[in-house]
């Protein structure tokens, strides 16, 4: 913490074709959460889905259990096709038709839906999966106990997807890249350098999407000094979202979680249901990172916890508080918070909040919100 160093970090917009997938996916297990964990003594439903886009094609597959009253309400392809109008494909206020067109995309879904086996709700604060969760903090409300490239690269991601809502019509797409360097000497940071991509058709004003990315730029760094700022540094965006690029959902697992300067531990997010322990695990490490921070007097915590098939509570917990090993007594130092399975997945099913924001802005609480604030919600402590 206390030496000068480079750190760089990305986001990638909703109209992005992997951020398309994770929010596909994530609004179906949403739909199955909002219907039946609302009441936190029931298991509730199960979703392990992962779903590839390419043009006006997108294809889910994976796992679907739940209620047979749920099922039967369940339209994957009018979710998907919201996530796609939410995302700003579509005719915008302008009249301009970016592709794929949600109402004439070709949603097709091969499941595993045929209900939950006997005895297997009941076993379901059971890990059914190995993982390894990683949570980190960084005591700093100002960039939401984030790392600040991290942070920045967010806060300017949803810059410029407020942007395009209020003035980007007939102009800007919806799909967009950005990328941040900024330079850290202990908890002081500064901004470095810019580079934004952003999706437009052949016809737009260029001195427009200059003056759009400065604007986005100026607003996240606000009291900060402003960065050298690159657009489109490729040249023309013209083929955005699925129909320049594939789409796959997990793919974007650095964005999802702290940026490069973090480990991660390897398992995706979207797609799968709050007992899952890639998810649940990741809630509380994030959580446990956030109460080192706030109670131990420290800078940096990151926490480590491993699951293995079948634990009801992770069978191994570390953590690095700025940068010293801190081993079991962690859980001690903290008060000795609740970690089993059971008991976490209480503390966010009746969460109120909608997973697929989360899939599009981060996964983690104090994420950046609308106007670049750290969001507080149901799962902060």
């Amino acid at each position: 913490m206390n030496a000068t160093r480079i750190e760089t970090a990305e986001h990638v917009l909703p109209g992005h074709p992997d951020k398309l997938c994770d929010a596909a996916v994530d609004a179906v297990v949403e739909f199955i959460r909002s219907g039946d964990e609302s009441n936190p003594a029931d298991p509730g439903g199960q979703c392990g889905l992962e779903a590839c886009a390419v043009f006006d094609e997108i294809h889910l597959t994976g796992r679907i259990a739940t209620t047979p009253e749920r099922h039967r309400t369940l339209d994957i392809p009018s979710l998907v096709r919201r996530t796609y109008r939410e995302a700003g494909y579509g005719v915008d206020a302008a009249g301009y038709l970016w592709g794929p067109d949600p109402d004439r995309l070709k949603v097709t879904a091969r499941l595993c839906d045929n209900g939950f086996q006997d005895g297997e709700r009941e076993s379901r604060h059971l890990s059914d999966d190995q993982a390894v969760c990683i949570g980190y903090a960084r005591n700093d409300p100002g960039t939401g106990y984030l790392p600040p490239a991290h942070w920045l690269a967010r806060r300017i991601a949803r810059n410029l997807f407020d942007l395009r809502l209020e003035k980007g019509a007939g102009e800007v797409g919806p799909d967009g890249k950005v990328l941040v360097t900024v330079r850290t000497d202990g908890m002081a940071w500064t901004p470095l350098r810019v580079s934004i991509s952003l999706h437009h058709h052949e016809g737009s004003d260029w001195l427009l999407l200059r003056r759009f990315a400065e604007e986005a730029v100026e607003q996240a760094c606000t009291g900060l000094p402003t960065p050298a700022v690159a657009l489109n540094g490729a040249g023309m965006f013209v083929l955005g979202g699925p129909n320049g690029d594939n789409g796959l959902s997990g793919k974007k697992l650095v964005v999802d979680a702290y940026g490069p300067t973090v480990p991660i531990g390897g398992g995706a997010w979207s797609g799968k249901d709050l007992r899952k322990v890639d998810r649940l695990g990741g809630l509380l490490a994030r959580s446990l990172a956030l109460q080192a921070v706030a109670r131990c007097g420290v800078r940096e915590a990151l926490v480590t916890l491993e699951y293995t098939p079948g634990c009801d509570r992770p069978v191994g917990i570390s953590a690095l508080l700025d940068g010293r090993e801190e081993g079991d007594s962690l859980l001690r130092r903290l008060g000795d918070p609740e970690v089993r399975n059971q008991a976490v997945w209480e503390k966010y099913a009746a969460w109120d909040g909608a997973l697929p924001e989360l899939a599009r802005w981060g996964h983690q609480v104090g994420g950046v919100g609308g106007e670049g604030r750290p969001v507080q919600n149901r799962f902060s402590d």
